[in-house]
C-alpha cells in the first residue's frame, strides 16, 4: 500500500462512534486501566495510581478469516498508542480527551486459532491514559453499522474544488464515516475533507450534508438518504468575499505526527488546508522544523497553497512561532528561559518573523502576560518583560477567549506605551475537526496564484503590520481607497476630523453586527451593521475621527459578529471577528510618536505651567502616560507618593474627575 494510502486507511479504520445500543462481542478484559506514570485523581473510572505503561491481554479464539472489530473505552489519548495483535500493529488509539467508546477494525488474519496476545503500547510512556473494557466482535464494521456507499462531489464553476463536507443526522449528531477513498481525504465523525471528489461509507439513515471552504466561500446544504445502492451528493460553492490583493495565511498549524498530540497526520493536514482555502500555510509543530511540501506533492495539492517551514518554539516561558526556517537546521533554543536568548537564537537561524503565541494561555494569570503582570492601563510588565517579537496572536480560534476584547485591551496598552507589535490571527489547529484557517491573517500579495506566493514579501508585510486578522469576517482599513494598515499618514495640516474608511465583508452564512474605531485604545466611533439574512456583505464605512490637533494617534478597527449558526464550521468562541492592524496618524508633522514615547520626551523639560497646558490639550491615552511618567520622576526625586498625587490632581484640573483612566491611575 502506498505511504499516503496507508496513513489515510489507518485513520479511517480508527474511526469511532457511539456503538449500537447493545454492545456485541466477547469480553477480553472488562476493567478500565490507568496507564502512564502520574496520579490521576480526577478520573473516577480508573485507579488513581498508574498500573504500568502497557496493557497486555491474552485470549483464546478461532482465527478471523474476515474482518472483525475491537470495542474499547478510552480517555486522554494525547500521543501515539498502538494496538497490536500477536506483535502486529492493526490500529492506533484515536486522540481525544474525554472518556469515549470506540470501535477499531481488526483485519482478516490478525487473530490466530488458539492463543492470542492483544497489546496497547505507547510511543511516549509518560502519557497517562485510561483504556479497557475490551470486547472482540466477530463481525465486520460494515455488518455492525449497516454501511452504505455515498459519492461526494464539490464543484466551483464546474471544476472539482477542495472543501470540507459535514454530515449530521436527524438529531444533529455527526455520524461515523468509514473507508474514505481516494488518498487525498481526511475523515473524522461527520467530517470529510476532500479534493473535489470522494467516496465514503456511512450508516444507513437520513442526513443533512454541508459543504464549506473557509470564510470566503458560500455554504451548500443537501439532504441525503444513505440507503442500499450507491448514493451521490453534489455540492456547488461560489466565492462570496472579494479578497483580491490579499491571501489567507494561517501562522499556527500542528500535526500529531510531529507535535505528538492532536489527531491529524501530516498528510491529513494538507487536505484540511486545501479544503479550508488557506493560501499560505506555516508549519509550526512543537520544536520541529517541518516541511509540508513533500506531503503536498504526494497528494497532488501543491497548486492550492504555498507552505512554509516554521516551528512553534515551545519553552517554559512561552510559545514562539518562527518562520521561515530550514528543515535541515537545528531547532531554535527552546530550553532557554530568557526571551532575548530565545528570540536571538531564532533569528540567527534565519527566521524573518517571530510571533508570541496565545499570550493569555492557558489562563489569564498562568501565561506570559499573566506571569509578568501586564498593566492594561500603562502597558507595563511587573516583573519587566521585553518583547523582541514582531507580532502576537490576537485571534487563536482554538483557544477559548470568552471576551472578544480581552486580548485587544492588552495589545492597546502595549501600543500606547510604544511597543510596536502587530496582530496576527491563526487557528492553532491540532486536529482534523478544528478548521484550519478559522483564525487567519490576511496578508497583501502581488499574486493571486496560491502556489506562487512571495514568502519574503509576506513576512515583511506581517512584520510591518500591513495585515488584518479574520475569524470569519474580513476587514481592511483604507486611505484614498487603498489598504492603510501599518502605514503612517501625515495629517499635520488638517484642521477637520481625520477621515478613514473601513471595508467590511462577510459571506452569506455569517453575520457581522458592528464595527468600532479605536483611537489610542478608546472606542471613538461605532457603526451598526445590518446585512441581509443569507446574503454576502460588502460595505465601506466612512469614519470621521476628531483627533486632537497635537495628538499623534493609532487607529484600529474591530468588527464583531455572531458565531456560526451551522454545524458545518464549529467554533470554540461564540462570535466572529475581524480587526485591522493600526493606521498611524502624525498630527504634528514630526512623524508618529506613541503616547508613552511622547510622555517620556516631555517630562524632563516640563514645568507646572507647561504640564497644565499639556494636560488640557491631549487625549486620555497621552494624559495617562504623561501622568504616570511624571509620577515616576517625582518618586525618583524622593517626593512621597501622597504629595505627588495631590500635586498631580492640581495639575490635571477638571480632568482629574472626568477621565476614568486618569481616575484609575490616581486611585493606585
Amino acid at each position: 500500500m502506498p505511504h499516503a494510502l496507508l496513513l489515510v486507511a489507518l485513520a479511517a479504520l480508527s474511526q469511532g462512534s457511539q456503538p449500537p445500543q447493545e454492545r456485541p462481542g466477547r469480553v477480553l478484559d472488562g476493567t478500565l486501566h490507568h496507564l502512564g506514570n502520574d496520579r490521576t485523581p480526577d478520573w473516577p473510572e480508573a485507579p488513581v495510581e498508574p498500573e504500568g505503561t502497557t496493557l497486555s491481554v491474552r485470549f483464546e479464539s478461532a482465527a478471523n478469516a474476515g474482518e472483525w472489530m475491537l470495542y474499547l473505552r478510552q480517555r486522554s489519548i494525547d500521543n501515539t498508542w498502538r494496538l497490536k495483535l500477536n506483535g502486529v500493529e492493526f490500529a492506533r488509539l484515536r486522540n481525544g480527551g474525554e472518556l469515549v467508546e470506540l470501535w477499531y477494525a481488526v483485519p482478516a488474519g490478525s487473530v490466530k486459532a488458539g492463543a492470542n496476545l492483544l497489546e496497547v503500547l505507547p510511543d511516549t510512556p509518560t502519557d497517562d491514559i485510561v483504556v479497557g473494557d475490551l470486547r472482540l466482535v466477530e463481525r465486520s464494521v460494515r455488518d455492525v453499522f449497516n454501511l452504505e456507499t455515498v459519492r461526494v462531489s464539490v464543484r466551483a464553476d464546474g471544476e472539482p474544488l477542495p472543501a470540507r463536507v459535514t454530515f449530521v443526522d436527524a438529531n444533529g449528531q455527526r455520524p461515523p464515516l468509514f473507508f474514505p477513498r481516494p488518498a487525498a481525504t481526511a475523515v473524522r465523525d461527520g467530517v470529510l475533507y476532500l479534493d473535489g471528489n470522494a467516496e465514503i461509507e456511512l450508516p444507513r439513515g437520513s442526513y443533512r450534508s454541508f459543504a464549506t471552504r473557509g470564510p470566503e466561500w458560500s455554504l451548500s446544504e443537501v439532504e441525503l438518504a444513505a440507503a442500499p445502492g450507491v448514493r451521490t451528493v453534489t455540492h456547488t460553492l461560489v466565492r462570496e468575499v472579494d479578497t483580491r490583493g490579499f491571501i489567507g495565511c494561517d501562522t499556527h498549524l500542528h500535526t500529531l505526527q510531529f507535535s505528538g498530540h492532536g489527531d491529524a497526520s501530516a498528510l491529513e493536514r494538507q487536505v484540511t488546508l486545501a479544503g479550508e482555502g488557506v493560501e499560505l500555510a506555516i508549519a509550526t509543530d512543537h520544536n520541529h522544523n517541518i516541511d509540508y511540501a513533500p506531503f503536498q506533492r504526494e497528494l497532488g495539492l501543491s497548486e492550492w497553497y504555498t507552505s512554509v517551514v516554521g516551528n512553534e518554539v515551545t519553552t517554559d516561558i512561552g510559545h514562539f512561532n518562527a518562520f521561515p526556517l530550514s528543515p535541515n537546521d537545528a531547532v531554535p533554543p527552546f530550553r532557554s528561559r530568557d526571551i532575548i536568548t530565545i528570540v536571538q537564537g531564532i533569528r540567527a537561524l534565519g527566521a524573518q518573523v517571530v510571533i508570541l503565541n496565545h499570550p493569555r494561555w492557558p489562563s489569564a494569570t498562568n501565561s506570559p502576560f499573566g506571569h509578568h503582570g501586564l498593566d492594561r492601563l500603562l502597558g507595563r510588565f511587573d516583573p519587566p518583560l521585553e518583547l523582541p517579537v514582531d507580532a502576537t496572536e490576537m485571534l487563536n480560534s482554538t483557544t477559548e477567549e470568552k471576551d472578544p476584547l480581552g486580548l485587544f485591551l492588552d495589545w492597546f496598552a502595549l501600543l500606547n506605551r510604544g511597543v510596536r507589535i502587530f496582530a496576527v490571527g491563526s487557528s492553532d489547529t491540532h486536529t482534523v475537526g478544528e478548521p484550519a484557517g478559522q483564525g487567519r491573517t490576511c496578508v497583501p500579495s502581488a499574486t493571486e496564484d496560491a502556489a506562487q506566493i512571495d514568502v519574503t514579501a509576506a513576512c515583511t508585510a506581517i512584520r510591518e503590520g500591513r495585515t488584518s486578522i479574520s475569524q470569519g469576517l474580513f476587514a481592511s482599513a483604507l486611505v484614498d481607497g487603498r489598504p492603510a494598515m501599518g502605514l503612517t499618514f501625515d495629517r499635520s495640516s488638517d484642521t477637520a476630523p481625520v477621515t478613514l474608511e473601513l471595508r467590511v465583508q462577510s459571506n452569506g452564512w455569517l453575520r457581522a453586527r458592528k464595527a468600532t474605531a479605536y483611537v489610542n485604545g478608546r472606542a471613538a466611533a461605532t457603526r451598526a451593521l445590518e446585512p441581509e439574512a443569507g446574503k454576502p456583505l460588502d460595505t465601506t464605512l466612512r469614519f470621521e475621527l476628531p483627533l486632537a490637533e497635537r495628538n499623534d494617534a493609532w487607529v484600529v478597527f474591530l468588527v464583531e459578529g455572531d458565531g456560526a449558526a451551522t454545524p458545518a464550521w464549529p467554533m470554540v468562541n461564540p462570535y466572529t471577528l475581524a480587526a485591522t492592524n493600526p493606521v498611524f496618524v502624525d498630527r504634528d508633522g514630526g512623524g508618529y510618536t506613541s503616547p508613552g514615547a511622547a510622555a517620556s520626551a516631555f517630562v524632563p523639560k516640563a514645568t507646572p505651567d507647561t504640564l497644565r497646558v499639556r494636560f488640557a490639550e491631549i487625549d486620555s491615552a497621552h494624559a495617562v502616560q504623561l501622568a504616570a511618567a511624571w509620577l515616576a520622576t517625582e518618586r525618583l526625586r524622593g517626593v512621597p507618593h501622597v504629595m505627588a498625587r495631590e500635586k498631580l490632581v492640581d495639575l490635571l484640573g477638571e480632568r482629574a474627575r472626568g477621565d476614568a483612566q486618569l481616575a484609575e491611575l490616581l486611585a493606585r
